[in-house]
């Protein structure tokens, strides 16, 4: 039986906070056909997703997406890298009318985000 996403994510926080491979509390690594098993689903719906990462972020925990795995850490985790400083955001301002939008970037009209 499928599990629904707050079971799913309840599970992640979980994995992030045992101990393996020596460590604990740290990002890790889930590989899709693993999170899928996990979910008990066939297939990963993106409203599935970013219900799981809704539901994270209610914790600080996040769920980010790659294409061969995901990532699941606290914010705190990602604090250490660096900021672009305004001064360098600014530099590209100028240069956005210059981009080409890739069709992945763009959103569907009736999506949220």
């Amino acid at each position: 039986m499928a599990r629904t996403a707050a079971e799913t994510a309840n599970i992640l926080s979980r994995l992030y906070h045992k101990k393996y491979e020596g460590l604990d509390f740290d990002p890790f690594r889930i590989a899709w056909p693993q999170l899928r098993s996990l979910a008990a689903v066939p297939c990963l719906e993106k409203s599935f997703l970013k219900e799981v990462s809704e539901v994270l972020a209610e914790t600080d925990h996040c769920l980010i997406p790659f294409n061969n795995f995901l990532l699941v850490a606290k914010g705190d985790d990602l604090s250490h890298y660096r900021m672009v400083p305004d001064r360098i955001v600014e530099q590209y301002l100028s240069l956005s009318e210059d981009f080409v939008v890739d069709e992945d970037d763009i959103c569907d009209e009736d999506d949220e985000s």
